[in-house]
């Protein structure tokens, strides 16, 4: 990538580019075509619903964020001061649209606040996180279901491995190759982690929940099960 023209026609040049644009990719998908590892097979949920309601209790906002399963995936609670934000996060194979909005609507502490917001994901990485002079930060570089929260962690953690790999002396296929198997080995470790919510599940009441129970895992999540 040689630069970047934005909106009003500024042409903005360099050496390295970290590609921000979220699921668009618009530099390391767009421009690179690097690719994207699809792991729907192991995190299957692809669907989510937010919605945010009143807290109507009148009670201090509990410290914590609540998840809470349902048939065909889960849902969550967080309070914040003057509201509950909640979502419910789904696999589209097992339920539609407007029953994943049912359940969240049924299950909420309080009054809606406005219109849901339906999302749409593909769990997974690029293929390469850092390709030629673009290094994806983010969204750009990957998505993981929310369940455990890790998007502002992979943010923090790209940024830290990329100030360590960086030096005065230019862009090396030593840099890229050691931030890409860095990278790649925390994202394995961190779907290993989620796909164990589900894995390791003794629920039975669901064509979903059957689904994760017998479902292939990695190896390496096989293996620290094992252990």
């Amino acid at each position: 990538v040689e630069s970047v023209t934005m909106d009003d026609d500024t042409v903005i040049s360099g050496d390295l580019f970290i590609d921000c644009s979220g699921f668009r990719g618009l530099l390391i998908e767009q421009a690179l075509q690097t690719g994207y590892e699809d792991w729907r097979h192991y995190l299957p949920c692809d669907r989510a619903v937010a919605l945010p309601c009143q807290r109507e209790d009148g009670s201090p906002p509990p410290p914590f964020t609540k998840a809470t399963a349902h048939s065909a995936g889960w849902q969550w609670q967080v309070p914040l001061q003057n509201r509950n934000g909640n979502g419910h996060v789904y696999c589209s194979e097992f339920m539609d649209d407007d029953e994943a909005l049912d359940i969240l609507v049924k299950n909420m502490a309080g009054k809606p606040q406005a219109e849901p917001n339906f999302l749409r994901f593909v769990t997974g990485r690029r293929k390469k996180f850092w390709n030629k002079n673009v290094v994806a930060i983010g969204l750009a570089a990957g998505f993981m279901e929310p369940l455990e929260s890790t998007s502002i962690h992979l943010i923090n953690t790209g940024i830290n491995k990329l100030l360590a790999v960086l030096s005065l002396d230019g862009i090396t296929p030593t840099q890229e190759q050691t931030y890409n198997r860095l990278t790649a080995k925390e994202y394995a470790r961190i779907r290993d982690f989620l796909i164990l919510h589900y894995n390791a599940t003794e629920r039975d009441d669901s064509e979903f929940w059957n689904h994760c129970r017998t479902m292939e895992v990695p190896e390496t999540l096989t293996e620290k099960v094992e252990l």
